[in-house]
């Protein structure tokens, strides 16, 4: 999975290229939160379960500052965001962002393993949207990948990964536009509220 990708390689690897470019493009926004995440990865270890719960919860606010939930719960339900009420819409990102975190955080404080990321380039696509491409050096293979953001409320934030074409977004709104099929926007809410594994 994508998000895994960004969050396990992304979110908390070592800089490998300086960023010169001003505080307010996104790349130097990316790696500047990214920083925030190696710094609590490269903490002592955790060996409590409380620890590990508080740990936790600090890369989960790390990630509401480098991911836009609200524009990704649009775009993998796509022309169906419609038929969501607003009060369903609303439950909706929640519930999506906390399956996320449920299954990326945890694997995340498991797995990291002092990968390192190269910043390639940024691609400015319009005055708010901008793609910065990067390599992640995960299990001795190098992996080309995009972070598509979007500069929304201020701030600029990821609402999608993809490598080698392989897009997250497009991933989990072919899962969504499958379960539209035969439930209802209540009933997709109730799954995704119960759902734990990547796969929907």
């Amino acid at each position: 999975a994508l998000y895994s990708i960004i969050l396990m390689t992304g979110m908390v690897v070592g800089l490998v290229l300086p960023v010169t470019a001003s505080a307010n493009q996104p790349m130097a926004v990316l790696q500047a939160r990214l920083e925030k995440g190696l710094a609590l990865l490269n903490d002592a270890p955790c060996r409590t379960p409380a620890c590990r719960t508080q740990k936790e919860e600090r890369l989960w606010q790390l990630s509401l500052e480098l991911f836009d939930y609200a524009t990704m719960s649009r775009l993998v339900l796509s022309s169906r965001w419609h038929d969501f009420t607003p009060q369903q819409q609303t439950v909706f990102v929640r519930e999506f962002a906390a399956f996320l975190r449920r299954t990326y955080i945890p694997a995340l404080l498991r797995r990291y393993n002092g990968e390192q990321i190269e910043y390639i380039r940024q691609v400015q696509l319009s005055p708010t949207r901008a793609r910065v491409d990067v390599h992640v050096l995960w299990r001795e293979r190098e992996i080309p990948i995009s972070a598509k953001m979007i500069y929304r409320e201020g701030a600029w934030k990821i609402y999608d990964v993809s490598s080698i074409g392989i897009s997250a977004i497009k991933n989990y709104r072919a899962q969504f536009r499958w379960m539209l099929q035969d439930e209802t926007p209540d009933q997709v809410i109730e799954i995704l509220r119960n759902k734990k594994g990547r796969t929907l």
